[in-house]
């Protein structure tokens, strides 16, 4: 709680934890496809800092979670490298609290029973679509939601498996509900590409301060030669527009 509104996020859901880890907590995040059995890593390094890979070949949601866990080991032994596998068992102190951490981050108590106490206002039972909607709201798997929900004594012990058990919640149930609220999922689509836009932008402000040739950019980018002068011609071309304007420094 005390990271959520020293970043002025209150009981508010995370609208975006990739841009929110980068501007605000200057971690370094990639989005990259790996092997299905890895959710994420944490790596501190001196020169670069702090360094975030997340699979996106996971769902966002579960991203988010994964991302959500490798802040807690961020903000704990943030020096240690740590990978998250999928399925991982809570053998450890660091691990219990960095999961910990990921719930409480992502689905601030409060904010959960607030939400919660709104949309089932004059229901008896949790259904279906009031998963999906709180599951939507904070950016989190339906799992990952009626599990907190659990955590939290609104619902009773073994609900995510009554579910499970009774045809669960799947996709298909959550665009039902959602339609077009649904929103496309950016960073899985930038991780088909060989660079990131933040990347694009480094690469492109290295090479106009004469820091690194095209040579040593195309060799640490791992693009030939003419990608390599694309990339920078587009970059020269989105910043015509600011040509002659200077950042003060306070």
């Amino acid at each position: 709680m005390e990271l959520r509104h020293s970043l002025g996020l209150g009981n508010r859901p995370v609208p975006d934890i990739v841009t929110l880890l980068e501007m605000e907590l200057g971690v370094r995040v990639y989005v990259r496809r790996l092997d299905s059995g890895i959710s994420g890593l944490f790596a501190y390094d001196e020169a670069l800092g702090r360094c975030m890979l997340l699979n996106a070949s996971h769902p966002r949601e579960r991203r988010t979670q994964s991302a959500g866990h490798e802040t807690g080991h961020f903000v704990s032994t943030r020096r240690n490298a740590e990978i998250l596998h999928r399925q991982e068992k809570e053998d450890t102190r660091e691990e219990r609290y960095a999961n910990a951490f990921g719930r409480a981050f992502l689905t601030p108590a409060r904010g959960v029973m607030q939400k919660f106490h709104e949309l089932t206002a004059g229901s008896d039972r949790l259904t279906r679509r009031h998963v999906i909607i709180l599951a939507h709201f904070f950016g989190v798997s339906r799992e990952a939601m009626v599990r907190r929900l659990e955590e939290l004594g609104l619902t009773k012990a073994g609900t995510w498996d009554w579910f499970q058990a009774n045809s669960g919640i799947t996709d298909e149930h959550a665009r039902q509900v959602l339609g077009e609220l649904a929103a496309p999922d950016k960073d899985k689509a930038e991780a088909d590409q060989p660079t990131t836009l933040r990347l694009n932008l480094l690469a492109a402000e290295a090479y106009r301060q004469n820091l690194l040739s095209e040579g040593q950019l195309a060799r640490l980018l791992q693009l030939d030669r003419l990608d390599l002068r694309e990339l920078l011609d587009s970059q020269e071309s989105e910043g015509t527009e600011a040509d002659g304007i200077t950042i003060e420094s306070n």
